[in-house]
């Protein structure tokens, strides 16, 4: 052939014509090795998995048997066009046989779907829609789409939610996936460059992370998976240490080096005849530091190129750090992609398993956003109700009582925030309306307790306090006089900027104790506490309240907090904080009876509403009740313990106690760090 542009021109037909067989070339791209644990984490968790790709059928079906989408042990069966372009037949996906194993029957791929793995392609899927649109109906029993191109994969997504009512997480990495990405209702994107990293299957030092064999079968292949991801938690953190103390030795290195720059700079100069000043010895210095900043960051490259991949490391890491100097491999070229720009998510790593993460997350998310909306709902309604009951009979709240107690009900709430899930996806969803029947009327429910309790402690205080009491409060609030001096303080302290001197102000306001806002106080505290414990639903989706420490400290103290004010326990704490002391144990009683009915009564209501409206999900969490160990609430208990321990220290006043506790907790610290990275 004379040229290329001869040889392009070229039939086909002559171009392979009179050629000598000299053997096949095969390529394979190799699936990421974590993807089986991945797709049974799901399959586990009461998820369908389909695959939709270009590829052809052959190709998909083993890539989908190869990673469990598909059953090795249950033959597939391809849906292919008629001859004539008019309906569908199945046939064996695999062998040299053609012959129809059954007619296409949209009714009948469910059954079918029972004994066989179904396929389809693009053109087939229409073409049995031609006869049989229900087939759109029917996509949930299909396990692979093949041959499938950009618009059919974005159809096949919108007809599963449109015609068979699911919601579809999208996962690809192509330009080709685009379309499909921005139609699922969770779109992740992966980075194209990583090669072959996480192919070989070996993200611990002896092989892949084992399954536990005392686990129950359905968890372990996300057990497995989290496994892994403890393994690579822990060789990251080891390889990023080693990195930084080489970092560290180079960066000395240069440094002693620059020196010995600066003077050849400077001879160099000298030689030239040239004459430097200050402005010559700082461009000399500019030069060196970036000579130096250079060698630094192509350093923080090699080190990466080394380093950077911790699925595939035979060796241990140490062994890397000695061979460095040998490495001479370069940092994989990681793409973003066309895929990133459709998706709202894109993962940074060679692996699918952020779409377990996004399940989690998502859950988490989904709850924490419903229980709140709950919570705030119920403080709302239990505070207008305590300002109007204080209002109606001429009192009012006392400064300090607000801010002691919002201090621990903004922490409990700032850490209600912070609920994060928990490291397995159960198979029973979670609740996603506010408007369902079993949060509905819990809430109705709820309120209704809470405003019975308030209503008795308003009429219980009133009737024992009588209406010279009752009077003699109205007159001590209706005295404009204390209401202009604090007015008159806040305005003075504001404009000097003096915060300190404007807290004071609040803190100093004068205030009459008497027993009706002591009885509001303390009942509306113990709701607010009431509302948190009841609506936290935290397993088997996310952290429980006794995992969840922050919040569990913070109502702890809440709740203690209650018990030794209404017991008057501490007189000069009551005193500090405008309570008044209870008149007699009966009445005592009678609070804490009340207190008993919003949390005890409004919690068993709650459950009994779950129970009747939503029983799969009063079940999961009745499972994990039952499952729970009263060891599991030990790390809360030790957390508690510290909290006390350093309260106790800090209570001394001691300063070299102080500093001798400090550097005992940042040593047990490094010490407990340094024994995890060994492990």
């Amino acid at each position: 052939v004379p040229s290329d542009a001869k040889a392009t021109a070229l039939p086909r037909e002559e171009v392979e014509s009179e050629l000598s067989f000299a053997g096949f070339v095969a390529f394979a791209c190799k699936t990421r090795a974590d993807s089986p644990m991945v797709v049974g984490a799901l399959i586990d968790s009461a998820h369908q998995v389909f695959m939709i790709t270009g590829d052809a059928p052959l190709t998909a079906l083993h890539v989908a048997r190869e990673v469990h989408i598909c059953s090795p042990d249950k033959p597939a069966l391809l849906l292919v066009a008629n001859a004539d372009g008019k309906g569908a037949e199945w046939v064996n996906a695999t062998g040299a046989s053609a012959e129809t194993v059954a007619p296409f029957s949209a009714a009948e791929m469910h059954a079918l779907s029972q004994r066989y793995e179904l396929m389809a392609t693009d053109a087939s899927i229409e073409a049995a829609a031609e006869t049989d649109d229900a087939v759109w109906a029917h996509l949930h029993d299909l396990r692979v789409f093949a041959r499938m191109s950009p618009p059919g994969k974005a159809k096949v997504i919108r007809m599963l939610q449109e015609r068979n009512g699911h919601k579809v997480i999208m996962c690809g990495d192509g330009g080709n996936d685009c379309g499909a990405l921005k139609q699922a209702d969770v779109g992740l994107a992966l980075l194209s460059g990583y090669g072959d990293t996480n192919t070989r299957g070996e993200t611990a030092e002896d092989g892949p992370a084992p399954e536990s064999s005392t686990a129950p079968k359905e968890a372990k292949s996300e057990e497995a998976l989290n496994m892994q991801a403890s393994e690579l938690a822990r060789k990251a953190a080891e390889s990023n240490r080693i990195q930084s103390q080489l970092l560290k030795a180079k960066q000395a290195e240069l440094q002693a080096k620059q020196q010995e720059w600066i003077r050849e700079e400077v001879a160099a100069a000298e030689a030239r005849g040239e004459v430097l000043g200050v402005m010559g010895h700082m461009k000399i210095m500019r030069s060196t530091l970036g000579r130096v900043h250079r060698e630094m960051m192509e350093e923080r490259r090699r080190l990466q190129a080394v380093h950077g991949n911790v699925f595939d490391k035979k060796a241990s890491i140490e062994k890397l750090a000695a061979e460095m100097g040998e490495a001479q491999s370069d940092l994989p070229m990681v793409r973003p992609g066309d895929a990133s720009v459709a998706a709202p998510f894109t993962s940074r790593s060679p692996s699918v398993r952020n779409i377990v993460d996004l399940i989690r997350q998502g859950r988490c998310t989904l709850l924490s956003a419903l229980q709140q909306q709950q919570i705030m709902m119920l403080e709302s309604l239990i505070s207008a109700y305590v300002l109007s009951s204080l209002s109606l009979e001429g009192s009012r709240a006392s400064e300090r009582q607000m801010i002691a107690s919002s201090w621990l009900l903004m922490i409990a709430q700032l850490a209600f925030s912070y609920a994060s899930p928990i490291q397995k996806m159960h198979p029973q969803r979670p609740l996603r309306s506010l408007f369902h029947p079993a949060i509905f009327v819990s809430m109705f429910g709820q309120a209704a307790l809470h405003l019975f309790a308030m209503r008795t402690a308003v009429e219980m205080a009133r009737e024992e306090m009588g209406p010279e009491k009752l009077q003699e409060v109205v007159e001590f609030f209706k005295r404009e006089r204390l209401r202009e001096l604090k007015e008159e303080a806040q305005a003075a302290a504001a404009e000097e900027g003096d915060y300190m001197a404007q807290a004071m102000a609040l803190w100093t306001t004068p205030f009459m104790p008497n027993l009706l806002n002591t009885c509001v106080f303390l009942v509306e505290t113990s709701q607010c506490i009431g509302v948190l414990l009841v609506n936290y639903k935290g397993r088997p989706w996310m952290k429980g309240i006794s995992e969840n420490h922050p919040l569990f400290l913070s109502v702890f103290a809440c709740v203690a907090g209650c018990a030794v004010c209404a017991w008057g326990a501490f007189p000069q704490l009551n005193a500090l904080i405008h309570l008044e002391p209870f008149p007699n144990d009966e009445f005592r009683w009678k609070v804490m009876s009340l207190v008993g009915i919003s949390i005890l009564g409004t919690f068993l209501w709650d459950r009994l509403c779950v129970a009747i409206f939503a029983p799969k999900i009063f079940r999961a969490m009745l499972d994990e009740a039952l499952a729970s160990k009263p060891s599991d609430a030990l790390p809360a208990l030790f957390s508690l313990g510290k909290v006390l321990v350093v309260l106790l220290i800090l209570g001394t006043g001691n300063i070299l106690l102080i500093g001798g506790a400090f550097y005992m907790y940042k040593k047990y610290q490094g010490q407990t760090a340094q024994q995890l990275g060994g492990a």
